[in-house]
């Protein structure tokens, strides 16, 4: 079999939503799917048989760092046994998945050469026999023009290695992206194990719901590729976030569950740091009130602080009582702060136990479709963006695509 197979098992045609069926050597999963950092599994809050089939090995490439590896051998092989420590971590039945993130030194300008050399030296770095595919590169602090010259070099280097190699679309302009399209296009010819069927997607800290004019291009370019390929295009969303000002207010929507909604396949969460300088986020940190930490609510589909939920006991749920005992006991922030996000993490992974049976048809206690079920939601009430784009991606995925029984007959 291919690397990556990938049916659909339904689909709405009132919102963009969708089940599909993907098979990998290792076994098989079915969409929507919550991908783990492979870094989040304790085995305390978040423990293997939580998974749901994907997990995520995301690798941050700082610039500074990679010219310390080439040039000192016992640096490479610390960052190697690191790798392999994150890889151990995984199940062997999970899809494992490789997202490097490229980080630029802030005033320092590439060259062409460096760029290309780059590209080599992180194909090389981030290859594991352990990976089912690796996504090629995302960017953080890297000037446009070096991004394409980097990407064809990693794509040429990956030529090499028999392990699955996926398409990236960054945050970049538009230019940036047409340009790795038809970069990796070509690499298809040449490389067996580019898929075409697997796309993954940098929402840089956001969501498909704000980064609407982003999503908007990923749906057009999934939909032509689909036509061509006669196959389904899985997305799978890196760095996602419900909000990027998650601090100013108490209740916020939960913008990263709905998009499942708008055919978002797969997630992850937000690995991007601030863009600011460290001391600089420390002493804002250190101002934030720690109660102002928010926690998922899913009756609501919403994150609602632990202050508010303190206040509106209607509002709190189960886990926000360990979360008040930490602070109480006087547990250092980051902790706080970790103990919450495996928490969101969590009842993630529950949410998608019910959005599970309600895409694929089968619906969900009186539920019978995706669309019943979120208009119970009060975040359809209070998210004004929400239900316009839900529109407007409903309209740009007609026609739909294939159904399972189809490929079956």
């Amino acid at each position: 079999m291919s690397i990556v197979e990938v049916r659909l098992v339904n689909e709405y045609d009132d919102i963009p939503a969708r089940a599909l069926r993907i098979k990998h050597v290792k076994g098989s999963l079915e969409t929507p799917v919550y991908a783990v950092s492979v870094t989040d599994i304790d085995q305390k809050l978040i423990k293997r048989e939580d998974l749901k089939g994907v997990v995520e090995v995301y690798i941050p490439l700082r610039l500074e760092k990679l010219e310390d590896m080439n040039r000192a051998l016992e640096l490479e092989q610390q960052f190697e046994y690191r790798v392999n420590s994150y890889m151990r971590k995984a199940p062997y039945d999970q899809l494992i998945v490789v997202v490097p993130l490229v980080e630029g030194v802030q005033g320092r300008e590439l060259s062409v050469d460096d760029a290309s050399s780059y590209g080599k030296y992180i194909a090389e770095l981030v290859v594991n026999s352990r990976a089912d595919i690796v996504c090629t590169p995302i960017f953080y602090r890297i000037a446009e023009k070096y991004i394409d010259i980097l990407v064809e070099r990693f794509l040429d280097t990956m030529t090499a290695y028999s392990i699955g190699v996926a398409l990236s679309i960054p945050y970049t302009s538009r230019e940036t992206r047409e340009k790795l399209i038809n970069i990796y296009l070509n690499t298809v010819n040449r490389n067996s194990r580019a898929l075409l069927n697997f796309l993954c997607v940098d929402y840089n800290s956001s969501n498909p719901i704000y980064r609407y004019t982003l999503h908007n291009y990923v749906l057009g370019y999934v939909k032509e590729l689909q036509e061509e390929i006669d196959e389904p295009v899985a997305i799978y969303g890196v760095n996602v976030k419900y909000n990027r000002v998650a601090k100013k207010y108490d209740e916020l929507p939960a913008r990263d569950l709905v998009s499942y909604f708008v055919q978002l396949d797969i997630f992850g969460g937000n690995h991007k740091r601030r863009p600011i300088p460290g001391e600089v986020a420390e002493r804002l940190r250190a101002g934030e009130s720690i109660w102002k930490q928010k926690l998922l609510n899913r009756n609501r589909y919403t994150y609602i602080s632990l202050d508010r939920m303190t206040k509106e006991l209607e509002l709190a749920i189960p886990e926000a009582k360990l979360v008040e005992k930490l602070i109480a006991e006087g547990f250092n922030r980051s902790y706080v702060e970790k103990i919450v996000k495996h928490i969101n993490i969590r009842n993630i992974l529950s949410e998608v136990d019910i959005l599970r049976p309600l895409f694929s048809g089968h619906g969900w206690q009186h539920f019978e479709n995706p669309t019943q079920y979120l208009n119970s939601k009060e975040i359809v009430k209070i998210d004004n963006a929400l239900l316009k784009n839900l529109k407007s991606y409903t309209e740009i995925l007609k026609p739909k695509t294939k159904k399972l029984d189809k490929y079956l007959n």
